[in-house]
C-alpha cells in the first residue's frame, strides 16, 4: 500500500508539471501595419525595387499589401501563391507607402535602388531612404538605407519582422 501511495504522488507530480502553462503556444499579436519609405538625394536617377512578402495573420493566412503611394502605380509583379508583391519603378516622387489589408503578426520586405547609369554632375547625391513601419499607427521599427553611386551595386535592405 505504501508503494501505491508513492506511485500516486509521483503520478500527480508528473501530471501537474506536464500541464504547465509554459508549453502553451503564445498568442500572436496582430496589428494593422503601414510601411513608409521616404527617399532623399537624386532618387530620380535610380531604379527602385520595393517588395513586400510574407504578410501573415492567424496560423498562416496570407494578407495582401495595398500600395497607397505612388497612387498612380500598381504592383509590377504579384505572386499570390507566394504572397509576394513587388514594385519596380523610376521614382518621380520621394515616397512609397503600403498597408496591410488586415491585421498581421509578421511580414518581410525588401528595398533596393540601383543607379540607372550616366555621368552624375557635381551636385549628385546618392539616394538615401528612411523606412518606417507603423503598427496600429505607432512607429514600430525604423531603418536607414544608403544606395551606392553609378557603377556600384547597392546591398538591399531585407527584413523579416514579427509584430510585438
Amino acid at each position: 500500500m505504501r508503494n501505491l501511495n508513492y506511485l500516486i504522488v509521483l503520478a500527480v507530480a508528473v501530471f501537474s508539471f506536464s500541464c504547465s502553462s509554459k508549453d502553451e503556444t503564445p498568442k500572436l499579436v496582430e496589428k494593422s501595419v503601414t510601411i513608409e519609405v521616404e527617399m532623399d538625394g537624386n532618387y530620380a536617377d535610380y531604379l527602385v525595387t520595393f517588395s513586400v512578402h510574407s504578410m501573415l495573420s492567424g496560423r498562416s493566412t496570407f494578407v495582401t499589401p495595398v500600395l497607397k503611394q505612388p497612387s498612380e502605380l500598381n504592383w509590377t509583379q504579384v505572386i499570390e501563391q507566394g504572397n509576394a508583391y513587388t514594385l519596380a519603378f523610376e521614382p518621380e516622387i520621394p515616397s512609397i507607402s503600403a498597408i496591410s489589408s488586415a491585421p498581421i503578426h509578421s511580414l518581410g520586405f525588401v528595398f533596393n535602388a540601383v543607379h540607372l547609369g550616366g555621368e552624375p554632375d557635381d551636385s549628385f547625391q546618392p539616394l538615401s531612404a528612411e523606412v518606417r513601419l507603423f503598427a496600429d499607427g505607432s512607429v514600430f521599427k525604423e531603418y536607414n538605407y544608403e544606395a551606392l553611386g553609378p557603377g556600384e551595386t547597392s546591398d538591399p535592405l531585407a527584413e523579416e519582422i514579427s509584430i510585438e
